[in-house]
């Protein structure tokens, strides 16, 4: 088998997985029901919480957080330790 074929043969797989998950989550549609009301509601309700300065200001691009050290932090460790 390629490579590629097995990505994506893995992701065709998780998004039919994706999709029946979210149909059983939401259920089917009834013919006089509005899906797009019951999905926005469930993103709503499950979606990750803004804080109320982001939702005040939505053009603000929220604050990332840093992962590791800086490269100061890190020279000023070695510095120490030498």
């Amino acid at each position: 088998m390629n490579f590629f074929t097995w990505i994506r043969d893995g992701v065709r797989q998780a998004v039919l997985l994706g999709v029946t998950d979210a149909v059983a989550d939401i259920g089917t549609p009834r013919e006089d029901d509005d899906i797009s009301h019951r999905l926005l509601e469930r993103l709503r309700s499950d979606g990750p919480a803004l804080t109320h300065e982001a939702e005040s200001n939505p053009n603000r691009p929220l604050p990332r957080k840093k992962l590791g050290r800086s490269l100061q932090q890190i020279q000023a460790g070695a510095a120490k330790a030498g």
